[in-house]
């Protein structure tokens, strides 16, 4: 009696068997039809959902401005405008000449200038006078700027490049030539380098 029920279960089981293997045969392999988890399934639609949104906000959008060009465009305006900071630091800058002078006399004494160049410019045994008409490294507004921001270090000229800002060297330049050069000091140094004008 129970060797029956037993053959009636396996009977059955066969049978279920029968109907859940899927309609395709491989070389004589079956394979049983197992659907994949929820969680699989889950994963799967949403990685299509993302998929989509994606291509929607960065291809397809029309006037998202994130195509490559759009974004070209972008890196190109921030490129130039950083240029155009830069250019204005290093030959002027947004403060008017009066407050460039101003802040260009302070950091001449707070930056250790006078050392070389004297408390008014006039030069002592290290560096030049800066007050004559007479310039050793170049002297326009971009040259003088050069020389404090690369420094001559052969000549003892410290570069202060990682220690004032552009603005603050195009100040300091304009302290120079425009509060120095001409102010005729006592003591100073004889004249060096060629005639400006």
């Amino acid at each position: 009696m129970s060797t029956e029920i037993t053959n009636n279960e396996n009977q059955t089981q066969r049978e279920l068997l029968e109907k859940e293997i899927a309609s395709h045969d491989y070389d004589g392999i079956k394979e049983l039809n197992n659907p994949a988890p929820n969680w699989i399934w889950l994963l799967f639609l949403g990685t299509i959902g993302f998929a989509l949104i994606y291509l929607v906000i960065y291809f397809g959008y029309p006037g998202n401005k994130m195509s490559q060009s759009d974004e070209y465009e972008k890196s190109v305006t921030a490129y130039n405008a950083q240029k155009d900071a830069l250019k204005q630091a290093d030959g002027g800058s947004t403060m008017n000449e009066t407050e460039m002078i101003a802040m260009g006399e302070k950091l001449f004494k707070e930056k250790g200038c006078i050392a070389c160049h004297g408390v008014n410019g006039e030069g002592n045994n290290i560096g030049p006078n800066l007050t004559d008409k007479f310039w050793i490294n170049g002297c326009s507004q971009e040259q003088v700027v050069h020389i404090i921001t690369e420094g001559k270090p052969e000549k003892g000229m410290t570069p202060f490049k990682s220690m004032m800002s552009q603005d603050q060297i195009a100040s300091t330049a304009t302290y120079i030539r425009k509060s120095l050069v001409g102010s005729n000091p006592t003591n100073a140094k004889a004249a060096q380098g060629e005639a400006c004008e």
